[in-house]
């Protein structure tokens, strides 16, 4: 049984990835375990109960284990429950399972999204900008790991492919409201939308599911990605002298990464101050908003009705109106008399 196909109270079996693994003891002082197992198709909570020692060491992040389980519904939400007093699992080895089948994979083509972003990078005219977006985007090494990383760990575009995947619409937004907004500097707009995650290609790991790396962990991919810009410009300057890349040009560019994420309480160390940094943060945001109901919609099972599950990211369920109205006859031939 995949996870998207939990969508009642009742017995479950299926082989799921364990995607996090935490004891806790309740408020009856008897231990338990709180884990979150998941599969290509989404990911769902598991709560054991009366669990031993000896059985948590077994049941660590990055372990495929097959699992029998009930799902229950808590705080309106479904959730896996099992007794940790029973045999409730057997961990797979290495040589019984393959990683992709618990990994999710974009649903964007791949070829697609690199189209949008090859595209825009030659419509940046200014040259400075233009080279040090060759200084990442030109190099295969490079590409391959911004192709494979996820945009997040769990909120949005949690996915291999999920940076490249959200990239792409970022910039599809930003460029989309160049043609609204005349008065705004495309070159700077298209460039911060271009390199306004590119710390993610160090801030997350690909292994037992998707982890933060050490850098990750203790500069967040906001400082990680403005150190490999700055770097970058370094050596643009090192090779084509001081005045090729003017603090004019490179301190607005590095405003539009640190600022992106809007609100200092959302992680932004500073608050958009000019339109183009006001354009990328609002591009940034409704992105990583609409991926949510797109995962919750895409993820519903086809009998749900008129309400999806509810959404692990959104906390609720979301709606999903039924558009397919014809007009009745009757109406029809009155519309047609005239």
């Amino acid at each position: 049984m995949l996870v998207k196909e939990i969508v009642k109270e009742g017995p479950v079996n299926g082989v799921y990835m364990i995607l996090e693994s935490r004891w806790r003891v309740a408020k009856t002082g008897n231990p338990f375990a709180a884990l979150r197992v998941g599969d290509k198709s989404g990911e769902i909570p598991l709560k054991v109960w009366d669990i031993t020692e000896e059985t948590f060491a077994r049941l660590q992040k990055g372990r495929v284990i097959e699992l029998e389980a009930t799902a229950k519904i808590f705080n309106n939400a479904l959730q896996l429950e099992a007794d940790g007093r029973r045999e409730f699992f057997r961990v797979f080895t290495e040589e019984e399972y393959d990683l992709a089948r618990f990994l999710p994979v974009s649903p964007a083509p791949v070829e697609e999204s690199w189209a949008v972003l090859d595209r825009v990078r030659t419509e940046v005219e200014l040259l400075p900008y233009r080279e040090l977006l060759d200084c990442f985007f030109a190099e295969e090494s490079f590409r391959a790991q911004f192709a494979k990383a996820p945009a997040a760990l769990r909120h949005h575009h949690a996915y291999v492919g999920g940076l490249l995947e959200h990239t792409a619409a970022v910039v599809t937004l930003c460029r989309a409201a160049l043609d609204h907004y005349p008065h705004v500097n495309k070159d700077l707009l298209l460039t911060g939308a271009l390199l306004h995650d590119i710390g993610k290609v160090r801030s997350y790991e690909i292994g037992g599911g998707f982890e933060n790396t050490d850098e990750g962990k203790l500069l967040g991919h906001l400082v990680i990605g403005i150190r490999m810009v700055s770097e970058a410009i370094n050596t643009l300057r090192r090779n084509r002298g001081d005045d090729f890349f003017p603090s004019s040009v490179e301190l607005p560019l590095i405003h539009l990464l640190a600022s992106h994420h809007g609100l200092k309480e959302w992680g932004s160390p500073v608050e958009p101050v000019f339109l183009e940094a006001c354009l990328l943060h609002h591009a940034d945001y409704m992105d990583s908003q609409i991926a949510k109901y797109q995962e919750a919609i895409r993820l519903c099972p086809e009998d749900a009705g008129s309400w999806t599950p509810v959404s692990q990211n959104l906390k609720h369920p979301v709606y999903l109106p039924n558009l397919a109205w014809q007009m009745p006859a009757a109406a029809q031939e009155e519309t047609g008399d005239d």
